[in-house]
């Protein structure tokens, strides 16, 4: 290992600007009083996260009975249903946070569920709704995704020429748009 080279890049770096703007803490949430520490979780622990969190706001808005999962295909057992949950804040660019603007991401046909969840977070004090949450039903998603020419959902990774089963949803305005989604209140 050649520490001359080692110690010529740590010092270049240490005080260049465009690493510094690369390495940067995403602080846009600091502000939050729940979800100030939800950029530095793993990816795994934002997905418990962001279940907890429905849970408890679908106990609360609907008196939901709220079980465990029965196997690995769902997150939830809600009111009966076996029940995916997707969870997003509002994404940021650079600074600012885009208010209302959501990724649906890893939707699956092929996992073990009957109704999905999807719940967008924006920051409060923003002018729009806190919580944005939405439901469907798989047959109806099925459908959609296999009657749509251009559907919003749009394959991730190794995407269709790999056969994956793997859906991503960054058009948030369209999905509430579409006929097969309902407003949580209608659970």
């Amino acid at each position: 290992m050649n520490n001359s080279a080692i110690n010529e890049v740590t010092n270049f770096l240490a005080e260049d600007t465009h690493w510094k703007d690369l390495s940067r803490l995403n602080e846009n949430w600091v502000d939050d009083p729940i979800f100030k520490n939800y950029h530095k979780l793993g990816n795994k622990q934002k997905g418990v996260l962001g279940e907890y969190f429905v849970e408890n706001y679908i106990k609360s808005l609907k008196g939901s009975v709220v079980g465990k999962p029965t196997s690995t295909g769902h997150d939830r057992i809600i009111d009966g249903y076996k029940t995916e949950i997707k969870f997003s804040l509002a994404n940021s660019t650079r600074g600012d946070i885009n208010i209302n603007k959501f990724i649906i991401n890893h939707v699956s046909i092929g996992k073990d569920w009957d109704r999905l969840i999807f719940c967008g977070i924006n920051p409060l004090g923003c002018g729009a709704d806190r919580v944005r949450m939405y439901y469907f039903n798989k047959e109806d998603f099925k459908n959609y995704m296999f009657r749509t020419k251009k559907p919003i959902f749009r394959h991730q990774q190794a995407g269709a020429k790999g056969g994956n089963d793997d859906y991503i949803c960054v058009k948030f305005d369209e999905f509430t748009k579409l006929s097969f989604i309902k407003e949580i209140d209608l659970w």
